[in-house]
């Protein structure tokens, strides 16, 4: 039988414990940029939802379909996809970002006669992978 004995043990253990130190140490930068990213991108992604927000308020916009009817050409101007769901309960913006990023929002109806709504909800691209995050409290659905 090829036992191994509790020293080994205690060498192996110590051997992986220094491998992860050192990959800790040398994949900070990286682990630091990606954190630095995530922040500047869900800040941004704040901004554009208080702008649309603002646009519901200003124009009084109380359904999806009216934001639609409202902002698709002024969209479409700038490149910006926007989409009617077909049954008219929510509206979707695309936003192509360069690099094949991306970022999505959705407009859904407002709820007893209250304006329109933009979910906090966010699909996008983090970097290397297709991520939805609730961009005010930074969790990943």
């Amino acid at each position: 039988m090829n036992q191994t004995t509790d020293e080994e043990r205690r060498e192996l253990a110590a051997r992986r414990k220094q491998i992860i130190d050192e990959n800790a140490k040398k994949f900070a930068p990286l682990l630091d940029y990606m954190a630095q990213h995530r922040k500047e991108t869900l800040e941004l992604m704040r901004r554009r939802h208080a702008y649309y927000t603002q646009l519901i308020t200003d124009a009084g916009i109380k359904t999806a379909e009216e934001f639609y009817e409202r902002y698709s050409e002024q969209f479409l101007m700038y490149g910006i996809k926007l989409e009617l769901s077909d049954n008219r309960e929510w509206c979707s913006i695309y936003l192509e970002l360069g690099d094949y990023d991306y970022e999505s929002y959705s407009i859904g109806n407002g709820r007893d006669d209250a304006l329109a709504e933009v979910s906090p909800e966010v699909a996008f691209k983090d970097l290397f992978r297709n991520a939805e995050v609730n961009i005010f409290t930074g969790e990943e659905l």
